[in-house]
């Protein structure tokens, strides 16, 4: 299992189309399942599993989430989209 304990985070709300830049986040890929997690009033966790080709489909019960995350070509960054309590985004880790 590959962790990246520095990773940071920039995430866009559809809804107002507000972004934030750069919170802190662990993850952690191996061959099978993804797990990203972050602090905002307590630890957040989404965990999900490999598609296969650097695609991911994840999910936080706690926050009634889903999302999905793709490796782009560079290797160390994930890109994809998220849904929590009906809230719409994306976001982007940069891992490090």
């Amino acid at each position: 299992m590959t962790i990246w304990k520095d990773s940071k985070m920039a995430t866009l709300y559809y809804s107002n189309e507000t972004a934030s830049e750069r919170y802190p986040f662990v993850v952690k890929i191996d061959d099978k399942t993804i797990l990203v997690e972050y602090e905002d009033e307590g630890s957040v966790q989404y965990r999900g599993r490999n598609k296969g080709n650097g695609h991911f489909e994840l999910q936080a019960p706690d926050l009634r989430g889903t999302a999905t995350l793709h490796v782009c070509q560079d290797g160390t960054t994930l890109e994809g989209s998220w849904i929590e309590d009906g809230i719409r985004g994306m976001w982007r880790i940069d891992l490090e």
